[in-house]
């Protein structure tokens, strides 16, 4: 995995859209750097119909095609689910589906998966247990007490470079305080998409 046993920065990218493979694939390639894809499974070359936006966009997910090319040259990919939905509100039997299938089904195509992203960065203990039962090794959202709890700082398209710097480096601790409730806050909106996923499926 990028990053592994060494200080510093991992690059990732939720969801699998296709604008990964237009924009920052060139770039990653540019500087000789590698990232972490987490792929749904179920949308894997397809629209993000999953996903609620206030203009009502949409835009497609990788293809297999571009998946493939990305790994030959160094990319990594992990699961973000089979479907994206919010994994602490799923029975049993529905977490264990979310998991296990979306690590065999990339497994199949692309080899060992050991990295997952949370959806919605929802998680809690149980969660973090299946995913352990799963197979998993590694877990991106969380408080970063442990390596299925790996913190993420999300970058949006209104940062810039000192916003950036300021959750690189935590400090000044004001600001990086009132990223961290800006995140809560954006983050609070995807209720929208996960109350319209209890009503549909793919």
């Amino acid at each position: 995995m990028p990053g592994e046993g060494k200080d510093g920065l991992v690059i990732t990218f939720d969801d699998g859209d296709s604008s990964i493979y237009r924009y920052a694939f060139p770039i990653l390639k540019k500087y000789g750097v590698r990232a972490i894809v987490f792929l749904i499974v179920d949308y894997i070359g397809k629209d993000d119909s999953w996903d609620i936006t206030p203009l009502g966009g949409k835009s497609p997910h990788l293809s297999w095609d571009e998946i493939y090319e990305m790994k030959e040259w160094g990319i990594v990919f992990g699961s973000h689910t089979m479907s994206h939905r919010n994994l602490t509100k799923l029975t049993a039997a529905e977490m264990a589906y979310e998991l296990g299938e979306s690590k065999r089904a990339l497994e199949e195509q692309l080899g060992p998966v050991d990295c997952i992203s949370y959806p919605f960065n929802r998680v809690n203990s149980d969660v973090v247990r299946r995913v352990k039962q799963a197979g998993y090794e590694f877990g991106f959202g969380g408080t970063g007490e442990s390596d299925l709890l790996i913190k993420k700082e999300a970058v949006y398209i209104t940062d810039n470079i000192r916003s950036l710097s300021t959750k690189i480096s935590e400090r000044p601790r004001i600001l990086y305080g009132y990223d961290r409730i800006k995140q809560r806050i954006i983050n609070y909106f995807t209720i929208t998409t996960m109350l319209m996923k209890k009503q549909s499926k793919v």
